[in-house]
């Protein structure tokens, strides 16, 4: 059996040495672990694709499988390193087995913060994938304790074996050095990164938007949070043409009415704040995904008030919307003066104060025209 170890990049893959991996493991981008080499954290990743129960899993998640031990002799393996966050590592891995291929995602956790996050990202996906049967989120296969021992020194790595979103890429907002213009790049390490065009950017703000709603639970008023942009949890795939849009993660599953202590919470009124926050934590993003924060342009307002709408007719016709009709509501809050929207904000510009302090100038900055935009664009749904 071929295994290769490899680093992801823009311009493709890496191919990893001796003298490569032996460099120190890094815990965060700016941390090396006291002991543990990259070496040792490749080989820990293949002892777990590799075992047991690890390859029953990946037989049960392929298409047609029928038998989950009928797994033919794996010939190949690549394991290749996509990133190096804060709370823990994202890594692929693609089995090679008689013609046949299946790419994987792995997470791994050192830390005691970044296995806490982990885990409960473990319960909370497959609590959503569970409850709403959504093909937006990754399908959670296998999760172990993996022990790593060098000399007398040892480490537990957490580890969670997860669907990989084939062909799908990170994107972040950047500047066009031609002409000075923000637009968006998809990070296609394979094809080579491009900018999206205007249709297709407004379509990744518009599904995103979708997504996020349509995992929003009406009667206790849950949903994915927190989520960003800078993060690259959404990703895209751009095919023929159409964009798919996939959420790669679910770190907290709440109610954000819980922030302003209210006994009890009108289900509208939970909605609505549900919509108005999602208009601004959608326009912020990291340039290049590491730069200083950035304000979407103002095509992102009708692109997401559009896939909050899509969202909720969707839930309407299957029955899980639950509140006043789609269309009242759209009449709702076209209805809406500009003083009121602004008075709807002030709430959620004090969340965005004590929660996200290093965004809110800049959302400080924006709001105004923010409020006047969607105030301009809910009086047209009306309209319409």
């Amino acid at each position: 059996m071929i295994t290769e170890f490899l680093f992801s990049s823009p311009d493709g893959d890496i191919p990893l040495g001796a003298q490569d991996l032996e460099r120190p493991f890094l815990i965060t981008p700016s941390q090396s672990h006291p002991f543990l080499t990259l070496a040792d954290y490749f080989n820990s990743l293949k002892a777990f694709i590799l075992s047991e129960t690890a390859i029953q899993s990946i037989c049960s998640s392929r298409e047609g499988s029928v038998n989950s031990h009928d797994l033919d002799p794996i010939e190949k393996i690549l394991i290749r390193s996509e990133k190096h966050g804060v709370l823990y590592h994202l890594a692929s891995v693609e089995v090679f087995s008689n013609s046949q291929r299946l790419k994987l995602a792995i997470s791994t956790a050192i830390s005691g913060h970044g296995r806490q996050w982990l885990d409960r990202e473990d319960g909370i996906l497959n609590q959503l994938n569970a409850s709403f049967n959504l093909p937006y989120l990754p399908k959670i296969f296998y999760r172990a304790e993996v022990t790593c021992q060098r000399g007398q020194m040892c480490e537990s790595l957490l580890m969670l074996l997860s669907e990989w979103f084939e062909s799908f890429h990170e994107w972040h907002m950047t500047i066009d050095q031609r002409d000075n213009m923000q637009k968006i790049c998809i990070w296609d390490h394979i094809n080579g990164n491009r900018q999206a065009s205007p249709k297709e950017a407004f379509e990744i703000f518009r599904q995103a938007a979708m997504i996020l709603t349509l995992y929003y639970d009406t009667s206790n008023f849950y949903q994915i949070h927190p989520w960003h942009h800078a993060a690259g949890d959404f990703i895209v795939r751009s095919k023929e043409g159409d964009i798919d849009v996939r959420l790669t993660t679910a770190r907290g599953y709440c109610s954000l009415m819980d922030y302003f202590s209210v006994d009890f919470v009108n289900p509208v009124i939970a909605i609505i704040y549900f919509f108005l926050n999602m208009t601004v934590r959608m326009r912020l993003d990291r340039l290049d995904g590491v730069g200083e924060t950035t304000w979407a342009g103002d095509f992102s307002v009708e692109a997401v008030t559009r896939g909050f709408f899509d969202a909720l007719e969707t839930m309407e016709k299957q029955g899980r919307y639950g509140l006043v009709r789609v269309k009242d509501l759209i009449s709702l809050l076209g209805s809406f003066k500009e003083e009121e929207l602004e008075a709807l904000f002030q709430p959620l510009s004090c969340l965005y104060q004590e929660d996200t302090p290093a965004d809110y100038a800049l959302i400080k900055e924006n709001m105004g025209t923010h409020i006047r935009l969607l105030h301009q664009y809910l009086r047209k749904e009306v309209v319409q």
